[in-house]
């Protein structure tokens, strides 16, 4: 059974159950009501014929006469008789059938102690029989029923019938809408499924929920996040296949020709083989990296930290850095201002030493002979501020945005050698610590790389 099937079930069946049960509860304090009225007008009837009874022993039928003319105002009055046995008839000529007479005496013989019909004699031995009405009924006669249409011309029963049907009919209408208002986002969403799990990754179900605020358009407000999510990551997934593959073209193609080359110059073997040995590094080089950056993109688990000694870290960092830009004929200095060296940032050393060393090897790469790379550790009162500043061309504004792009390469760095990952990483690994990283120009000539890495409790101390 399908959904809709089962929840509109289930409120039809609800529905009937509830008018099942309020119709049983009216009936059953109509029924209530009834008898309580008829015990007591019971009650009030043998009361008014005892009156007429002793009333007729004191003054005889003048007396029990003037007890009913007394009570003429109250209706129990009129099913209260009192038959004279030689005129057979009501004494206040009121009319009523012998045959029920004739009934009433004989439940009196038969029951002298009844208090629904008794037989008197006056002083002159004439009989008088005292009845009440319907003496032998004990059905509770019911009320008239509140479910009337006014103007239709039928008996009370069917009155109610076509309410009820009516009741009934409007709660199934009720239950239809209402499972048809649940059910609907629910098949929406399905057919979303259908179509994402399909291929299309364009699909969007928000704008098809009539702008509902419930749970059910939460959850589609969910699926559209997902969507979105999941399209982002295909599209990268599409983007790093295309370049991967661009770029292991090139390097495959060297090592293609170099192979040749070596058969077909055996003599210049050792020559052919460093350079095949440096196609290898490369490629060696552009693998690594690429795991590095879809650990960053794809994995859930956070980078385990450690409290870092900021000024340590830094120093070792450029240190490290010394060799190569002797090497370029360069000047890479430190500069830290206003930071203690107790100072400290809840990191990952591994991950942040390759994001700083990513973009000092570029600053030295990028920046002419004799050219001074600058490193500066300053704060301000909510982060650590971390700028790398070269002296090279810098980059088109145009391009700056795009320079953290994985493969993206600028115009600057069309002719030098690297994977167009490293920045990439970089900021990967910055996110990942919950940083930023900001690339500007600065006058007259070179690029600035700023990070910035918000102030966080000590390890230790969070615990």
């Amino acid at each position: 059974m399908k959904l809709f099937q089962r929840i509109f079930a289930t409120f039809c069946a609800v529905i009937i159950c509830a008018i099942f049960v309020a119709s049983f509860s009216f009936w059953l304090v109509q029924n209530t009501i009834a008898e309580n009225q008829f015990q007591q007008r019971r009650t009030i009837e043998t009361t008014l014929m005892g009156s007429a009874i002793s009333a007729f022993k004191v003054r005889g039928e003048q007396g029990a006469r003037e007890i009913l003319n007394e009570w003429r105002d109250n209706p129990v009055s009129e099913n209260v008789f009192v038959i004279s046995g030689d005129l057979v008839q009501d004494i206040l000529e009121r009319p009523i059938d012998e045959q029920t007479i004739h009934t009433a005496r004989e439940f009196a013989l038969e029951n002298p102690d009844s208090h629904l019909a008794h037989i008197e004699f006056d002083r002159w031995g004439e009989e008088y029989l005292f009845f009440i009405r319907n003496w032998d009924s004990q059905q509770i006669q019911r009320l008239p029923s509140p479910l009337f249409i006014p103007g239709l011309e039928l008996a009370p029963i069917w009155h109610e019938f076509i309410i009820l049907s009516f009741i009934i009919l409007v709660g199934l209408l009720l239950a239809y809408i209402l499972t048809n208002n649940i059910t609907k986002p629910i098949k929406i969403l399905g057919s979303g499924m259908n179509r994402l799990a399909s291929g299309d990754l364009e699909t969007r179900i928000v704008q098809q929920m009539n702008d509902r605020d419930d749970e059910l358009s939460h959850l589609a407000a969910q699926f559209d996040k997902m969507a979105a999510q999941l399209q982002q990551l295909v599209s990268k997934e599409r983007h790093l296949l295309h370049h991967v593959s661009h770029e292991m073209r090139s390097p495959l193609a060297r090592m293609q020709a170099i192979v040749g080359l070596i058969q077909a110059q055996p003599h210049k073997q050792e020559q052919y083989l460093k350079r095949l040995e440096g196609e290898l590094t490369r490629m060696d080089t552009l693998v690594g990296e690429l795991l590095t950056l879809s650990r960053l993109e794809t994995s859930n688990v956070p980078l385990e930290k450690d409290n870092l000694a900021l000024v340590p870290f830094f120093t070792q960092l450029v240190e490290d850095s010394q060799a190569v830009a002797l090497q370029n004929h360069q000047k890479l200095l430190l500069q830290i201002e206003k930071v203690a060296d107790t100072a400290s940032l809840p990191a990952n050393e591994g991950f942040l030493y390759r994001a700083f060393d990513n973009v000092i090897r570029n600053a030295m790469a990028y920046s002419p002979e004799g050219s001074t790379i600058t490193v500066k550790l300053y704060q301000d009162a909510k982060n650590w501020l971390i700028d790398v500043t070269d002296n090279g061309s810098g980059v088109d504004e145009m391009q700056l945005p795009h320079i953290f792009t994985a493969f993206y390469r600028a115009d600057s760095s069309a002719h030098k050698p690297g994977t167009g990952l490293g920045l990439a990483i970089t900021k990967h690994i910055i996110n990942q610590h919950s940083g930023k990283i900001i690339a500007e120009n600065v006058k007259p000539n070179g690029l600035r790389i700023r990070f910035i890495l918000p102030k966080q409790k000590k390890l230790a101390e969070s615990k």
